[in-house]
């Protein structure tokens, strides 16, 4: 099945069930059956091309509107960040898990702190972004996540718990222009 006839199935479902429901379930059920869906690989879309956004876009049917997804979803009271906002948003909460240690072994080993102390990336808490030749090796998570949490303010880095992080992070991404 199609991911966005996918999204559609359960939302329908969802609204059949909403009058039975209290909010906080409604939001749940949203987040569990739609959210993760689309949020499932968009890290690889990190520093794709226009043209490859551009067909991964062809992909929604013809009939279907990117802004009436978003308008369900509002509907039911979920803080969604556009497409773009999206994909800078996941690899940033993974490098949030590497820079406090709680990442996975292999996340960890992908990414390197800047440890000269006489450089101002290194006190601010940078990872190195490694330099690449091609298009698509710029969108790995070694190139794409440390750039992304490198231009991240430092008081959005150093927030106090990971929860804490993800508010402040999609306070920021929402604040920003495109």
């Amino acid at each position: 099945m199609h991911l966005l006839e996918c999204m559609f199935y359960h939302l329908r479902h969802i609204r059949q069930i909403k009058r039975f429901t209290d909010d906080s379930s409604l939001q749940l059920l949203v987040q569990t059956f739609t959210t993760t869906r689309l949020d499932y690989c968009n890290g690889l879309l990190a520093d794709c091309s226009v043209a490859v956004r551009k067909r991964f876009k062809t992909v929604q049917p013809d009939w279907f509107a990117q802004s009436q997804l978003e308008a369900m979803l509002h509907h039911y009271y979920i803080h969604w960040l556009p497409d773009r906002k999206r994909i800078t948003y996941k690899p940033c909460v993974l490098m949030c898990d590497v820079y406090y240690g709680t990442a996975p072994e292999y996340l960890t080993n992908l990414c390197s702190r800047c440890d000269d102390q006489r450089l101002r990336s290194s006190v601010r808490g940078d990872f190195v972004v490694r330099r690449t030749r091609t298009r698509p090796a710029s969108s790995s998570f070694t190139v794409a996540g440390p750039a992304a949490w490198n231009l991240l303010p430092v008081s959005i880095r150093n927030t106090n718990s990971h929860a804490a992080f993800c508010r402040q992070l999609k306070t920021y991404l929402f604040s920003t222009s495109d």
